[in-house]
């Protein structure tokens, strides 16, 4: 097994390992973004696959992360799995996913979710929660069957190149290992704690 294979193998297995736990929401990542002007900008968002190509997500274009993700494409994520005591941190390039993914990801949504992300326009001022009820409202009565995938509903995939991973424990001597790129060669480094 390669080096970044087994920096991807390691989160995935976290991932498991923590979704085993029955807590909700074991797929969250803190998702960091730059907008034009410098400014980070950092939300929680969900990964929905992780393999050898990367990290996945999917996201409204018009949203403040997808906006900064125009203009830079450079993102760090940071999944913290509390009941594990572990850390995954992967820095990387974003790019898009193919437009089949973004429309099974889309599909596999409740209905209500795919109302809202038509409804909604994600991270834009809410003039009243009145205006947000008559535009599902709309849209339901628009689409009273099948909704087709907005073109603004996007995926993104975070190619790393720099992953690491943290395991704490209760005398401090945490366990961190680093996997960088560099010149197109996977390396892994522990670091202190």
């Amino acid at each position: 097994m390669g080096v970044y294979q087994e920096a991807i193998g390691a989160i995935g297995d976290a991932l498991d390992r923590a979704r085993a736990t029955g807590r909700r929401n074991m797929n969250a990542m803190s998702l960091a973004t730059i907008a034009a002007d410098g400014t980070p900008s950092v939300r929680t968002v969900l990964v929905k696959q992780i393999d050898q190509a990367g990290l996945v997500f999917f996201t409204d274009a018009r949203s403040r992360k997808g906006r900064d993700l125009s203009v830079d494409p450079r993102a760090s994520v940071c999944f913290y799995w509390e009941p594990l005591e572990e850390q995954a941190r992967i820095d990387g390039v974003i790019e898009p996913v193919d437009p089949q993914d973004v429309e099974r990801d889309f599909d596999a949504r409740p209905r209500a979710g795919q109302v809202m992300i038509w409804a909604s326009e994600q991270s834009a001022a809410l003039k009243s929660e009145t205006v947000l009820k008559e535009q599902i409202a709309s849209v339901e009565a628009r689409y009273p069957e099948t909704l087709p995938v907005p073109d603004f509903w996007v995926g993104y995939r975070l190619v790393p190149h720099y992953i690491e991973l943290w395991r704490g424990r209760r005398d401090r001597l945490h366990e961190r290992v680093a996997y960088t790129l560099d010149d197109g060669e996977w390396a892994r480094h522990a670091l202190q704690p």
